[in-house]
């Protein structure tokens, strides 16, 4: 918080927006079993400190895996793991659609029903950028949208502090992460493209794994800022060792505001 009074003197007065964005979804797997049959994603990230060009952004993701219950057929769910991640983020907006940001990640995996409800959890510090130019204007007729640069993010980080009170139940040393979002066409209110989610972990042995994830989506746009989303996702690999889902696909909804 200091720093980030520092800056507004510097760059321009304070304000405290507190503008959130975030999206709810669900997907089910197209193959199910009492690991995967439908799973739920809740995001949101809120703008609490604006000077300047300067944001200080809170942010926190909850997934939720759900299973099909085969103990116990009368119970046909069976939520057995949950998934968090809570951010703190200092930005730049660099230029309009580029943003340059600082921020801790705290992700935790938490099981349901157990003795050690905790299973995993890492601390990292990345650095990145996001690029995330405007949506192209509502068409009449159908058009394609095949220019102009795909929006997306990247981020490098470490895994920081050591020591089991920061990381337990993982061997990462650092990562790189990134999406990208391809628009392909779209006509009045609707929009549809793909989205690719590449993320490459480098463990303390040496040895890397991955995870890749692949998107087409159908977005409808009612002009107040949200979004209505239907989707089909597929991991072609994912050799990561938290819940890979190398082979599987499911198709899901998904609201965005």
């Amino acid at each position: 918080m200091p720093l980030i009074l520092l800056l507004a003197a510097i760059t321009g007065p304070v304000s405290f927006p507190m503008e959130a964005h975030g999206e709810l979804s669900a997907y089910s797997f197209f193959e199910q079993d009492e690991f995967h049959f439908i799973y739920g994603e809740l995001g949101t990230v809120m703008r609490v400190l604006a000077a300047g060009d300067f944001s200080w952004r809170l942010g926190m993701d909850m997934t939720t895996y759900m299973g099909k219950n085969k103990n116990h057929p009368e119970m046909k769910f069976n939520i057995y793991h949950a998934h968090w991640n809570l951010r703190v983020q200092f930005d730049y907006q660099l230029l309009e659609p580029l943003l340059v940001r600082l921020y801790t990640d705290h992700e935790c995996y938490h099981n349901i029903d157990c003795p050690d409800s905790t299973s995993e959890y890492m601390n990292n510090i990345k650095i990145g950028a996001v690029y995330d130019p405007s949506l192209p204007a509502p068409s009449e007729a159908p058009a394609l949208h095949l220019g102009g640069w795909p929006s997306g993010w990247l981020s490098f980080g470490i895994y920081r502090p050591k020591g089991e009170s920061f990381q337990k139940g993982h061997d990462f040393e650092w990562s790189i992460q990134a999406g990208s979002d391809v628009l392909l066409a779209g006509w009045r209110s609707w929009l549809t493209g793909v989205r690719y989610e590449p993320s490459f972990y480098f463990h303390e042995d040496s040895g890397t794994s991955s995870r890749h994830e692949l998107e087409w989506y159908l977005s409808y746009h009612p002009g107040t800022g949200g979004a209505f989303e239907a989707y089909i996702a597929w991991f072609p690999h994912d050799t990561q060792p938290f819940h890979a889902l190398e082979g599987r696909s499911y198709w899901g909804i998904r609201f965005v505001w």
